[in-house]
């Protein structure tokens, strides 16, 4: 089966496609009987290709149903619809599926005789793609048929095509049937020369998932520094234009309270002038009452003289105290308004700013949801990288995934992989240096280099696993170059179904396991993955654990117990956390997972924030 797997996943789509529409527009499921009698209606109207897409509809049904020879009558009826209408798009799918179908039932002949007339009829269409994969499948049946030769031909005429398409991924896959193809001929050299060339260009694949990786988190940092920088700037220009206008403030209080004073002491004058007046007056009157007792005769001129004298004496001395007022508050008024037209154009100012400084804002705001669109994007990466935790929990049906990241994307992630032949499991809980976008970045570098060594190499030995880690994690930072120390800590297990056994190696980061109602702890070698060379004096170290009886198992990060919270804002401590684990490892796993999430809440509460991604997994074998 191995040998023609291709043909599965190129029309998976399709299929698929199909299944969908087994249904009436009233949600009732249609059986085959159903789908015979509704072409035959669609043929009695005249209507070809509906008759046609019921009776491939039909065909379906039987093929899903693993009842092939039926589902080759039915899609030969459907082609003779096909034919009648010239329908050249759907005779060429027929034509594919019957190869299929001959495939899974091993007879190869049958099945080149359609893949051949696939591959005419999409020359004939032009399109380049469907052409390549034509050329792929029927390469694929001639390789079943022992026909080497013809087989890579096939495959060299797609290679031709993909290349003028710039289909980096079909020429990738086309070396690696090249390689396969050759392989079975006997021809080392040609075998060896596309093996080269499709690990090549299966390197430059992972190195531009890698660049584009790489370029997105610099963006966003570069993004974040600038928009730090750019609030940093405006918090200190409003901070000195708030300085400045308190100064002016105060100058204008000081020289407010110097104009009272000198309007007060106007008043002051005022009174004095008026006490002096009456002073003089009544001298006067008592001196003209003496000339009028000794002088009768002159008394009356001397004291319309001294009358006369005395109110002009009083005029010129009153217009000169009313000038001199005059002006003394025409200077003050002058002074105000002076002070007024400052004050004026201060809150001008004040308003321009306050406008440059909402700009100001609205441009930060906007560079925020700009960073925050990327690392959204970023997290859609990561998320697409982890495993599928459906997929772990059918290799492990009693286990769960509790994964809660701090910020958009995680510094933790968690590793998965079955080997099914082998009834092997290997998970591993890992913490990246950092967190957000520098520690996503982490790992995803980590997660490349895990699959690279687990799948691709099928190495199963935890210690061996690490060693290679720790080695490919040093060669993509350059260590020698950049003096980078950043690194991960990890537990990483394989529970092996045929020998009975878990075993476990990890990097700084402990196993918990529970057997008959009691806690054993297991801790890690006490060196990172990556880090300095000062920390790397071995390889790390396995331990085996016989799970012939009942087991739990929990390996974690660090951002459980290490999360500050409760009444006093302490940490919540491993201890605790172990107990809490032991507490509740007899429970359903799903219950498990929803007792640690809302004790996690519970714990922050309202005052406090999650200060780390928070990552544990638990299973039972």
């Amino acid at each position: 089966m191995r040998n023609y797997y291709l043909l599965v996943l190129l029309l998976f789509s399709c299929i698929f496609s199909l299944k969908a529409q087994f249904v009436t527009n009233d949600g009732q499921k249609l059986t085959v009987e159903m789908c015979v009698e509704k072409s035959k209606e669609r043929e009695n109207q005249g209507d070809y290709r509906g008759a046609s897409d019921f009776l491939n509809k039909a065909a379906l049904i039987h093929w899903d149903n693993k009842e092939l020879q039926p589902a080759i009558t039915y899609f030969q009826q459907s082609l003779g619809f096909n034919r009648k209408v010239n329908n050249q798009s759907g005779m060429y799918g027929i034509y594919s599926n019957l190869a299929t179908i001959y495939a899974d039932l091993e007879k190869f002949d049958s099945a080149l005789i359609f893949f051949e007339k696939t591959l005419e009829g999409r020359k004939k269409q032009g399109a380049k793609e469907p052409i390549i994969s034509a050329q792929i499948n029927t390469a694929v049946i001639l390789n079943n048929l022992k026909r080497h030769q013809e087989a890579a031909q096939h495959l060299l005429d797609g290679l031709e095509i993909a290349k003028e398409s710039l289909d980096l991924e079909q020429m990738r896959s086309i070396y690696g049937m090249l390689a396969e193809t050759y392989e079975k001929e006997g021809n080392q050299a040609k075998q060896m020369e596309y093996f080269n060339l499709y690990r090549n260009f299966h390197e430059m694949s992972q190195q531009r998932k890698m660049a584009v990786v790489s370029a997105e988190a610099d963006k966003a940092r570069l993004q974040a520094a600038l928009a730090e920088a750019e609030k940093q700037r405006a918090d200190l220009e409003i901070a000195l234009k708030n300085s400045k206008l308190k100064e002016q403030e105060k100058s204008i209080e000081t020289k407010n309270k110097a104009l009272d004073k000198l309007e007060s002491n106007f008043t002051k004058q005022e009174l004095a002038f008026k006490v002096l007046q009456q002073e003089t007056d009544l001298k006067d009157a008592k001196f003209a009452q003496e000339q009028a007792e000794n002088e009768q005769k002159i008394a009356t001129q001397r004291l319309y003289i001294g009358g006369i004298a005395g109110i002009l004496l009083l005029a010129l001395v009153g217009i000169g105290f009313i000038y001199r007022s005059q002006q003394e508050k025409k200077k003050a008024n002058l002074i105000l308004q002076e002070k007024n037209d400052e004050i004026s154009f201060q809150q001008a100012q004040i308003l321009e700013q306050n406008h440059e400084l909402a700009i100001a804002v609205n441009e930060i705001e906007h560079k925020n949801e700009q960073i925050t669109s990327s690392i959204t994007y970023a997290q859609r990466i990561q998320k697409a990288i982890l495993p599928n935790v459906v997929h772990i929990q059918n290799a492990l049906p009693k286990s769960f995934v509790f994964f809660r990241p701090r910020d958009i994307v995680s510094g933790d992630f968690y590793f998965f992989h079955h080997f099914k032949e082998e009834q092997k499991t290997i998970l591993a809980a890992v913490d990246c240096t950092g967190h957000g976008v520098p520690g996503a970045f982490m790992s995803m570098i980590g997660n490349e280099i895990l699959s690279r060594v687990v799948a691709e190499n099928n190495i199963t030995s935890p210690a061996e696993i690490l060693n290679r880690l720790n080695k490919g994690i040093t060669t993509a930072l350059h260590k020698d170059e950049t003096n980078i120390h950043d690194g991960m800590d990890l537990a990483l297990v394989t529970i092996d179904k045929k020998a009975n056994t878990l075993t476990f190696a990890g990097a700084k980061n402990p196993i918990f396991y529970i057997q008959n109602d009691a806690m054993n702890v297991i801790k890690g070698d006490k060196m990172p993955i990556g880090g300095s060379d000062k920390e790397h004096k071995s390889d790390f170290t396995e331990h085996v654990i016989d799970i012939s009886t009942p087991t739990t198992f929990y390996i974690f990060s660090d951002g459980f117990q290490d999360q500050f919270g409760g009444a006093q804002g302490r940490k919540f401590m491993v201890k605790n956390f172990r107990n809490l684990l032991l507490e509740i490892h007899s429970k359903d796993f799903p219950e498990q997972k929803q007792i640690l999430s809302q004790t996690f809440k519970d714990w922050i509460g309202k005052e406090h924030k999650q200060i780390d991604d928070v990552l544990v997994i638990g299973g039972r074998v």
